[in-house]
């Protein structure tokens, strides 16, 4: 009887710990700095978020090179569903009008393209059962605040959106590796001063695939991301973006990872940072 219920027991903790992994390997922790998990969180997670970027066009400046800084949060409600709060809160930089040339400076407690939006996360599909996890997104938001000038002008002053996609993951190599998946739609409307061909109102593709690929030791994973967003038309903006995402504590990491630029729009390179919580 004791041994058959040291089995049990080795049994018991065995699933736990099995459970306990691959819980893990979905932590908010441990996915890319721009690409999401599919599986809905177990915990709330908070991203701080930093990136410096070059060369990018909007509609009345060229050449803009500076830094953004970005805060996400993450609320799970039911075992598959969650909102995601995301709010770009300071840009600065500096470009030239494309009128006459002339340098300017911009800044503002906002984003570029990126505006303050609130999206409802539904997962339909779990790996158990299908393979892979699966969830789809919608929702929503608008500029925040404006970006000042030295010109007397104000860029992104008014603007919204609406968004819809669909984000998928799979383990691979025995739970070592991961590929993830997000392709949506951002739909821009009553925009001013942002887009490069000077209309108010598009709809642009926003597509981004990872690997995280198996540890370097105990604490260090490699990922590699690859991103676009445009029309497939007069903007395209294709990046790729290697990454590390080091543990530095079971519910915190530190995110470092550089940008790649492989059209002529969007950033062209820079490098990314993210400190990453969940509690």
């Amino acid at each position: 009887m004791t041994s058959h219920r040291y089995i049990l027991k080795s049994v018991f903790a065995a699933g736990l710990l099995s459970a306990s992994l691959a819980a893990f390997a979905k932590n908010p922790t441990q996915q890319p700095i721009s690409t999401h998990f599919a599986r809905t969180q177990s915990d709330i997670s908070m991203e701080l978020t930093a990136h410096n970027f070059s060369d990018v066009e909007l509609d009345e400046a060229d050449n803009f090179d500076g830094y953004s800084a970005a805060l996400e949060l993450t609320v799970p409600f039911a075992t598959d569903k969650q909102i995601r709060f995301s709010v770009p809160f300071y840009t600065k930089g500096d470009a030239y009008l494309k009128s006459n040339g002339q340098p300017i400076d911009i800044d503002g407690n906002g984003g570029v393209f990126d505006y303050s939006t609130l999206q409802f996360e539904h997962q339909i599909y779990v790996a158990e059962e299908a393979g892979f996890n699966l969830a789809y997104t919608l929702g929503g938001g608008m500029r925040t605040a404006v970006l000042d000038t030295t010109v007397n002008d104000y860029y992104n002053h008014t603007g919204k959106i609406a968004l819809l996609g669909i984000n998928l993951d799979k383990d691979l190599h025995d739970g070592d590796t991961q590929l993830l998946l997000n392709a949506g739609v951002r739909y821009y409307f009553d925009a001013d001063d942002l887009h490069p061909r000077g209309i108010n109102s598009w709809v642009w593709a926003d597509i981004k695939g990872a690997v995280v690929f198996k540890r370097w030791g105990r604490y260090v994973r490699p990922t590699l991301e690859l991103s676009y967003l445009g029309g497939f038309n007069d903007y395209n903006a294709l990046s790729l973006m290697p990454g590390l995402i080091v543990q530095v504590a079971e519910t915190a990491s530190l995110k470092f990872g550089g940008i790649l630029g492989l059209t002529n729009d969007g950033n062209q390179r820079g490098v990314i940072g993210q400190l990453s919580v969940s509690f």
